[in-house]
Order: structure tokens, then sequence, then C-alpha cells
């Protein structure tokens, strides 16, 4: 597969201070960069961001799904695995300037090994997938 190379070209603003359709192409060609190392880097553009946090007797995955209805969500623990997938649908229209992906994502992580995913709950709220997984020996609520 032939590298990339990234636009390195400077932005002048313009002497108005408003952009112009120059401007704009110059910006959607950052972004566009930005993306190509995105997926280079091996998270493709659809997969949500996510946080792992350690609240002493569990830990918690907190994923951004927004526009993901929670059947369009599936959630898998396998051994020290765990896998989120999910489906965000196209908007009705013709896309004029596109910063919100649609289509199939998946994410997948390592568990700390002292994860529990036999005991994980899932919550959707506030457009985050919210998966808590006690600790291995943690007392059960």
């Amino acid at each position: 597969m032939p590298s990339e190379e990234l636009s390195t070209q400077a932005f002048a603003a313009p002497a108005s201070g408003s952009a112009t359709a120059r401007d704009l192409r110059e910006l959607l060609e950052l972004r566009d960069d930005l993306e190509r190392l995105g997926e280079r880097a091996g998270l493709p553009d659809a997969a949500p961001r996510l946080d792992l946090l350690d609240l002493g007797e569990a830990y918690q995955l907190v994923l951004e799904v927004p526009g993901v209805p929670q059947e369009r969500l599936e959630i898998a623990v396998q051994g020290r695995s765990l896998s989120v997938a999910g489906f965000r649908e196209p908007q009705e229209g013709t896309l004029l300037l596109n910063e919100r992906p649609s289509g199939p994502f998946e994410r997948r992580l390592e568990l700390p090994s002292a994860a529990d995913g036999t005991r994980s709950q899932a919550q959707l709220r506030a457009r985050l997938l919210v998966v808590t997984l006690p600790k291995a020996g943690a007392h059960e609520a």
C-alpha cells in the first residue's frame, strides 16, 4: 500500500476576516488528512472514542455513541476481551459537509486481568454507553 503524504501548506487568513471557498477547501483537506492519519493509527473514523476508568471495586468503560439506538449496539465479553459493535444510520438528504460518520463500527480492547466480565452491566445514558465490569473478588451489590 503506497504511503500518503500529509498536506503541510500553511493557511492564510483572508484579509476581510471572512472565509473563502479556498479556505473551506483547505480546511476540508486538512480534516481529510487527519482522518487518514487516524485510520493509519488503527482507529477507524466511525469508531467511538472511549475512556476506561478504575473505580476501585470495578472498571468502567465509557463510549461516545450519539445517534446510535440501544437496539443497534452489541456488547460481548470473551475472556479478557471486550467488544462493542454498532451501526450509525446515515443522515437523509445530500451531504454538504460530513463530520459525523455513519455505518458500522467496532471497538475491541483487552480488559485488565482483574476485570470480571461475567458480572458486567451496560447502560445507555446521555449519548454515552457505560459498561461497568466489577473486579474479580469485589463484593457483589
